[in-house]
């Protein structure tokens, strides 16, 4: 029982009521329902005959190449009555959907295909972003924005490498160079990079920048306080210069790496296209094979109509074609057995040895008896029918005795003045 109170149905609100309800009752004239007849149409496979062109033209598909189809498949499988033509449009329909089906399949591995092909047009992008030249020293004041591809990272590295290479041989120095130097080795700094931004940052302090701008009485002023006015010297200078050569040399090597990575990644994506993952890719699997195996249903109804109206013509219209309608069940009979016969057969067989292995597990000495006994039953029950035939004709015993012997040996009267048969 629910908690909230009904409203009261004032006359206001019932007004309002039927007049909202006159802007949403659908479609009326006979075009708008035609027109919303397909809107919740997706992939077409389950649409109503009537609709089917409709539905076919939604896909972009011509409905004049199923006729073309339709009529071709009449063709070949020769003329028939009402229900062969029925189970012929069944068949086109159903290729028709397998073939609607490949192009669908198409079109997911050309999608994939497309977006690996966005993620290198972007990739090359953003390789031009970062790739300029070293004489363009402005560039070190521009803050270009992160990439998370490896390639574009090192490239934008490199660049500002050989930038600041350039300034050092040319003995400019400013502090920006080891802000920017620092800023893209942040948490990966080695040994060679870290004397290479001690050097820098050495060269770039603005306190020897300064002195050097000072005069002469500036710098003594500074001398009596204990600051040492002159900047490191030519060895610091060509050692700087080494370890940025080395830097350069070894960022190229990660570099041309990275793009041979990349290179392999792309083809193996492409190749990867062919066989797409996911829930959708094994759903078009599972309807693919479905279709398959009701395609081949189609053609041996077909053909078995075929055979019957050669052998036996078709019954008059109004009359029993029970005999016919028989062969038909029994091809999708065997339709539907066929896929499940293997499965329960081994389980059957299964049971079985199951069965008779604990049989013999469990009675396997008296079954070697049994197998024994009954050979020597046998055995007896044919000397003893030879004996009395023998002892009829020596008139020992009667017919009456005879057919007793017949049934078991032991029935066999045995007198004292018999003669001993060995």
């Amino acid at each position: 029982m629910s908690l909230r109170k009904s409203p009261q149905l004032t006359p206001a609100l019932l007004a309002a009521a039927r007049n909202n309800a006159q802007h949403s009752t659908g479609p009326r004239s006979a075009a708008a329902k035609q027109n919303s007849k397909l809107n919740a149409l997706k992939h077409g496979g389950r649409v109503r005959d009537e609709n089917r062109c409709q539905a076919m033209l939604a896909l972009g598909e011509d409905p004049g190449q199923f006729q073309t189809l339709t009529q071709e498949l009449m063709s070949a499988f020769g003329p028939g009555d009402a229900l062969w033509e029925k189970q012929v449009e069944d068949l086109a329909w159903l290729y028709c959907r397998r073939e609607r089906l490949e192009r669908a399949q198409e079109g997911v591995m050309r999608r994939a295909l497309q977006a690996i092909d966005d993620w290198q047009h972007r990739r090359k992008q953003e390789m031009a972003r970062v790739t300029f030249d070293a004489s363009q020293h402005e560039m070190l004041n521009v803050n270009i924005s992160e990439s998370t591809d490896r390639g574009v990272a090192l490239r934008k590295m490199l660049s500002f490498l050989e930038l600041v290479r350039e300034e050092v041989k040319q003995r400019t120095f400013r502090v920006r160079q080891y802000a920017v130097l620092e800023s893209l080795y942040e948490g990966t700094t080695g040994w060679r990079q870290a004397l290479m931004f001690r050097l820098l940052h050495r060269f770039s302090d603005p306190m020897y920048l300064d002195a050097q701008q000072a005069d002469e009485e500036e710098r003594q002023s500074l001398r009596k306080i204990g600051f040492d006015c002159e900047p490191p010297g030519e060895p610091e200078h060509q050692e700087l210069l080494r370890l940025l050569e080395e830097e350069i040399a070894s960022v190229g090597e990660e570099f041309e790496y990275a793009e041979k990575a990349n290179e392999e990644r792309a083809a193996i994506e492409r190749d990867a296209c062919l066989a797409p993952e996911g829930e959708t890719w094994r759903m078009m699997l599972r309807q693919e094979a479905a279709l398959d195996r009701s395609i081949d249903r189609k053609v041996r109804i077909l053909l078995r109509l075929r055979k019957e109206s050669a052998t036996h013509p078709a019954a008059p219209p109004g009359q029993d074609d029970g005999a016919r309608m028989e062969n038909i069940e029994k091809v999708l009979g065997s339709d539907i057995t066929s896929e499940n016969s293997q499965s329960v057969g081994a389980v059957e067989d299964l049971k079985l040895n199951e069965q008779r292995g604990n049989v013999i597990e469990n009675k396997g000495s008296s079954l070697e008896n049994r197998v024994q006994s009954g050979n020597i039953i046998e055995n007896k029950c044919t000397y003893a029918q030879n004996a009395g035939m023998l002892l009829k004709r020596k008139g020992v015993i009667g017919n009456a005795e005879l057919r007793a012997t017949s049934k078991w040996p032991s029935a066999l009267p045995v007198s004292d003045d018999a003669p001993c048969l060995r």
